[in-house]
């Protein structure tokens, strides 16, 4: 595994039985890779806020003792093709934890949580390119810990989370291009905190975490059209607390936490929303029991954990896991005017790549490659051999088009990362 560089100076109660275990090891789950170890963090932390831009991760803030007091406002780069971890500048913020944020059109946002004197209310915002954090409008509700947190349509959805004044089901809405807050109705069922959130289908989804009576299992989206709350199906497995959650090609994810009683799970188990049908799907759990407040975030078709609480020891991890979320790297795509017996079969690899890509096909008939900047720029068109090597050494680093064409239609269209 990689390192990290420095760039700038009781055990629980509850054991799952031997019968449990037995079970669980016939459980079948739906697979399309498996987890593999990544470099580990520098420092352990729970309630990172964790985001992925341009091919790298980052983890920025959190707490790295147990007893919950210590917060930081640490800020680290992940680099997937080296395995390796970068301490960058400090957040400018207030030291924090319990805090929230997400990736958005190239840029990560953090928000909330609270440090040792104070519940915060304050969002910044993160460009990698000038690496600066600017503050943007504070929310006029009151500051809160762990609250709901998606950003969708130039909108960041905010909500519930709690303060001195107990759980909370608030709802707000931050218009990201007039600078503008607007509150919405509340969440129809109990006050919680530390519940899970995602963006699936364009929609925002929020549900489970712990309130007043408990841990939950209820689900819920907010129609963006009529502004107004819809009570979606509960959750299958165990309710949950305080586990990570993302998004990946509109569909989204919760893994891990705390289970029903507020402790360690025997798994550290991995969900699939199907925000279509309103169902849900079990993935291959991590390895290891569950964690407390763990981190995640995309890069590609892989999604990337690190961190939390073990619950069983106490400790706060520093290690991580990365899982590929996609079934088979291998399409098939039928030709143009072909019937689709007579597919084609393409893969594309590494990505990210560190200026050499390779792909693979079944048929190279009148096919041609080739790679576009996001702004439209032709960078490279090549014909297509049975296996074709791209050599983009010399390409800026960052996010580009590869296109794969038959006779004039596209067969394939790949967003592709560069990292040098």
């Amino acid at each position: 595994m990689g390192s990290f560089v420095v760039d700038t100076s009781n055990m629980k109660k509850r054991y799952a039985s031997l019968l449990s275990i037995l079970c669980f090891s016939l459980m079948s789950y739906a697979q399309f890779g498996e987890w593999t170890g990544i470099a580990n963090m520098p420092q352990g932390k729970h309630h990172p806020v964790t985001f992925a831009i341009d091919g790298f991760g980052y983890a920025v803030t959190g707490s790295t003792n147990n007893g919950l007091q210590i917060r930081t406002d640490d800020f680290y780069r992940y680099d997937p093709i080296a395995d390796e971890w970068t301490v960058l500048d400090d957040f400018p913020g207030a030291d924090r934890s319990f805090a929230i944020g997400q990736a958005y059109k190239g840029k990560g946002y953090l928000g909330f949580g609270a440090s040792t004197t104070a519940y915060l209310r304050d969002i910044w915002e993160y460009d990698p390119q000038t690496e600066e954090w600017d503050l943007l409008t504070q929310c006029p509700c009151e500051g809160r810990r762990h609250p709901a947190f998606v950003i969708e349509d130039d909108k960041i959805f905010v909500g519930l989370g709690d303060n001195q004044f107990g759980n909370q089901r608030d709802w707000w809405v931050y218009d990201m291009v007039n600078d503008t807050w607007e509150q919405g109705d509340d969440l129809p069922g109990q006050t919680r905190h530390h519940p899970f959130m995602f963006s699936a289908g364009g929609e925002v989804y929020t549900g489970l975490g712990h309130g007043n009576f408990g841990i939950y299992r209820n689900w819920y989206r907010w129609d963006r059209v009529n502004e107004e709350w819809e009570t979606m199906n509960i959750f299958p497995g165990e309710a949950r607390v305080a586990g990570t959650q993302f998004f990946h090609d509109s569909t989204g994810y919760v893994l891990s936490g705390d289970g029903s009683d507020h402790s360690f799970m025997p798994t550290g188990e991995f969900w699939r929303y199907d925000h279509v049908n309103d169902d849900w799907e079990e993935l291959e759990p991590h390895p290891g029991i569950s964690r407390w407040a763990p981190g995640s975030f995309v890069i590609e078709d892989t999604v990337y954990f690190m961190g939390g609480q073990n619950r069983q020891t106490g400790l706060v991890r520093n290690d991580g896991f990365k899982f590929q979320l996609v079934e088979d790297p291998v399409d098939t795509i039928p030709p143009a005017g072909q019937p689709e017996v007579n597919a084609i079969t393409t893969k594309i690899y590494p990505n990210p790549s560190n200026g050499i890509i390779n792909i693979q096909a079944s048929s190279t008939d009148n096919m041609l490659v080739e790679v576009y900047s996001l702004d439209g720029r032709n960078i490279m068109k090549q014909a297509f051999n049975t296996t074709s090597s791209l050599d983009l050494s010399d390409v800026e680093n960052g996010i580009y088009l590869l296109r794969i064409t038959h006779q004039g239609a596209t067969l394939r269209a790949k967003r592709i990362v560069l990292q040098h």
